[in-house]
């Protein structure tokens, strides 16, 4: 997801760019941003989330809100998720897909109230989703019905870690019992004299919220986190952490080829909805007959990295699988990844390396136990 090498065109920045270049962040291109690599190194970041609390700025990513009293009619034919059972403040993990059921993007949708939902977008892919969304909106003849792009005006920071509740409760004003929180549930409250969001949900593992405040006054935040111990993480420690715990990448393990169902996302199908959404054919199809592949997670015994591209093949060499991301479990202290898979496939698993064939296992992720799925 990252920028082209060879690319001209400016990274954008996030309402916290001067407060990682203050900490000598190392910075990297990633979607399009100019966005903090690593702090103080992979590996401690890594620890921080894992035994304690890490931050990420993770306003990149993008907010859509939905307006209208067909607001519901609209995105229960957009996306394939389960949007009809949420309630006042409850989110659903979802895709959106194109006509040929492949994932555009993946992203988590709340109901705010019975005409008013809010999405949570991946960085790189917002401006081509809220184009698609709009697309979709004329093609349907959706009226009274209102898509607005809200990414500039929030900054957003992940708090993640075994010690998130606690440190959440010091700093989110009001007395809330954070460890009761349902996850997937969007609350509002106010702080510095301003409107704020907090979303129970996260890319770790670990137990958090992610705060959504005004795009002004997320150095105010971020300042607020550190001086109450949280460790500042960067994109390499977020990747090893979602790995671990087996969540896909968008631009890796998703996308505009792979369907929900080959990548293991079918308990997000809402498969009894009524309406008929973009790409259910597929889907349908897939979940009828089987797709021809599906995502697996695959473990090396030492501590070479698996990497995205790596292929997987049969005792006989034969090609039967790619990895689509990996790296090292710092938990675990052996390389790491997803893939997919031949369903055609049966037998002893291998990755091709320079000179010959290793050995891998196939793992049911999570990789480790984290203090989420605990």
């Amino acid at each position: 997801m990252a920028d082209a090498p060879c690319s001209t065109t400016p990274l954008l920045k996030t309402p916290l760019h001067a407060e990682h270049l203050a900490a000598n962040a190392r910075m990297c291109a990633f979607g399009g941003w100019d966005m903090p690599l690593t702090y103080e190194g992979q590996l401690k970041e890594h620890d921080a989330v894992r035994s304690r609390t890490g931050i990420f700025d993770v306003s990149h990513m993008g907010q859509v809100r939905f307006r209208g009293a067909r607001a519901l009619e609209f995105l229960n034919q957009l996306v394939p998720g389960r949007l009809d059972r949420l309630t006042d403040g409850y989110s659903a993990y979802t895709q959106l897909c194109n006509d040929d059921g492949g994932v555009i993007d993946d992203l988590i949708i709340t109901r705010i109230s019975r005409d008013e939902y809010f999405a949570v977008v991946n960085a790189s892919t917002r401006e081509g989703d809220v184009r698609w969304m709009r697309e979709v909106a004329k093609r349907l003849g959706s009226t009274d019905l209102n898509i607005e792009d809200e990414s500039s005006a929030w900054g957003m920071i992940a708090v993640q870690g075994p010690d998130a509740f606690h440190l959440l409760g010091r700093v989110i004003p009001g007395r809330v019992d954070w460890a009761n929180t349902p996850v997937f549930t969007l609350r509002s409250f106010q702080s510095d004299g301003r409107p704020h969001l907090i979303s129970r949900t996260g890319y770790t593992g670990e137990v958090g919220a992610e705060i959504l405040c005004p795009a002004d006054l997320a150095a105010t935040w971020w300042k607020r986190l550190i001086a109450e111990g949280a460790a500042p993480c960067g994109l390499a420690a977020r990747d090893s952490l979602r790995l671990e715990a087996g969540y896909c990448l968008y631009g890796s393990d998703l996308d505009p080829t792979t369907s929900p169902v080959e990548a293991g996302l079918s308990w997000s199908v809402d498969w009894k909805k009524a309406t008929s959404y973009i790409g259910r054919a597929r889907l349908d199809r897939e979940k009828a007959t089987g797709p021809s592949r599906r995502l697996i997670g695959v473990k090396i015994e030492t501590r070479r990295p698996l990497r995205h591209g790596d292929k997987l093949v049969n005792s006989g060499g034969a090609e039967v699988g790619v990895v689509t991301s990996g790296g090292y479990s710092p938990i675990l202290n052996v390389g790491i990844g997803l893939g997919y898979l031949s369903t055609s496939h049966d037998g002893a698993l291998f990755v091709q390396t320079r000179s010959d064939l290793a050995a891998v296992t196939v793992v049911k992720p999570p990789f480790v136990k984290t203090s989420l799925s605990k």
